[in-house]
């Protein structure tokens, strides 16, 4: 029997996990008979959509380990997911819907603090439209799209693979924000979500399985994504995001002072583990027509016994700034605990008065540049403890259904602090 061709589409191909899928795909591709992998891109003001492929993904160190002909079997498409059909011109349109086998949704915004706009748009609605092309798709096997393991807010009982509740029909929850009738925190506040990302993906699971009607869909779940494991390299990234934001802020002095228990256990997964489930997942095999009408939910996560706690970690970071071959100061934790009064005094006496009179200084020898960037990092250290409290303060006891990956955390740390100095500092 001739083996099937399959041709890949992807959305958020010039985000860290992105890349890393596209590269994964791309090296594998005879693995799974792929002749294509098509890669939706938006075009700005400033940039077409090849010109970003060029200049984003293919001189990234992501791919400098596929043969050379690796370009050749990648077609760039311009497209806006917040638009119907993703605004994608009638002729590709034509030829997504008569190739595409699979789709790998794996763009959004990630940012904790965005606005509700920002968050529906890019979560929700980009989300739904690429719902609508996968159901075009003459051909289409599968539809994968990722959601984040923090989709339950914080508790301390296990979480399992399945939909999270919610106090009102999800569609309710979405109209009443996109309208301005639910303020992002009256949202919060009925969810018990700790911000607008984690609600915009759970209402974003919970509109997907309402509308896929008989769509193959899985939604996979990631916990916080880092540095890579094995590939394309060891320590590879070029996200500041998270996990790596923490280490990034901590080898350059800044962070001394961190808002968390020591005892929180920190769900941290390779970015190349993930890329490996999502394409584990688009090439999952239906084993019955009753098991297609169910919506697959699967974590990808470290899980509790496989994760380092928070004290642990920061003690990792401290000897291996510690024990680099450079001339820089030695960063050190001053202080690791929940916001109480001692966390407050430390915070103000150790990163606030610190980075301001470093600043004052700056700007008294007139070293503008310098003293804006000390008033930068104190910005962003102090809403870092502002937006991984939820994070830092629970653990999160993931139970996925299937056995993950054994990672061994503490040579993994290594990894991501060798990653974020080579790629990051």
């Amino acid at each position: 029997m001739k083996p099937h061709i399959n041709t890949i589409l992807i959305t958020g191909a010039t985000g860290f996990l992105g890349k890393v899928l596209a590269e994964e795909l791309l090296r594998r591709r005879n693995d799974y008979n792929i002749t294509k992998v098509v890669l939706l891109i938006r075009s700005t003001e400033t940039m077409d959509a090849y010109k970003r492929f060029e200049e984003l993904i293919a001189a990234s160190l992501c791919f400098k380990n596929l043969p050379q002909d690796w370009v050749e079997h990648v077609r760039v498409i311009n497209g806006d997911l917040a638009h119907e059909r993703c605004g994608i011109q009638n002729i590709d349109y034509a030829d997504i819907c008569q190739n595409v086998t699979h789709i790998v949704h794996a763009a959004g915004c990630t940012k904790f603090d965005s606005t509700i706009s920002e968050a529906l748009s890019s979560n929700i609605d980009g989300a739904l439209h690429m719902l609508e092309i996968a159901r075009d798709c003459y051909k289409l096997q599968h539809f994968v799209t990722t959601s984040t393991a923090y989709v339950t807010p914080p508790h301390a009982m296990p979480i399992y693979e399945s939909l999270v509740h919610l106090p009102r029909p999800s569609i309710e929850i979405y109209n009443d924000l996109k309208n301005g009738n639910l303020t992002k925190k009256e949202a919060l506040e009925l969810t018990g979500h700790p911000n607008i990302y984690s609600l915009s993906k759970c209402l974003a699971e919970h509109l997907i399985s309402e509308r896929r009607g008989s769509l193959p869909v899985t939604i996979v779940r990631p916990s916080i994504i880092c540095a890579a494991w094995k590939h394309p390299m060891p320590g590879w990234i070029d996200s500041k995001a998270a996990f790596a934001g923490f280490v990034l802020c901590f080898g350059k002095g800044i962070l001394k002072v961190v808002n968390g228990r020591l005892d929180t256990k920190l769900d941290i997964i390779p970015v190349d583990e993930v890329a490996s489930h999502l394409i584990r997942e688009i090439f999952h095999g239906y084993s019955s027509v009753a098991e297609t009408i169910q919506m697959r939910i699967v974590f990808s996560v470290a899980t509790v016994q496989h994760s380092l706690a928070l004290g642990d970690t920061c003690q990792k970071l401290q000897l291996f700034f510690k024990k680099r071959n450079d001339t820089s100061p030695r960063p050190k934790f001053r202080y690791i605990g929940p916001r109480t009064l001692v966390f407050m005094l430390s915070e103000f006496f150790n990163q606030r008065m610190r980075l301001h009179m470093h600043a004052t200084i700056c700007r008294v020898q007139g070293k503008r540049a310098e003293a804006i960037a000390a008033k930068k990092a104190y910005r962003l250290v102090t809403a870092m403890n502002v937006l991984f409290e939820p994070y830092t303060n629970q653990t999160y006891d993931f139970r996925p259904a299937s056995s993950t990956i054994s990672l061994n955390q503490e040579e993994y740390t290594r990894i991501i602090c060798t990653g974020v100095c080579e790629n990051l500092m």
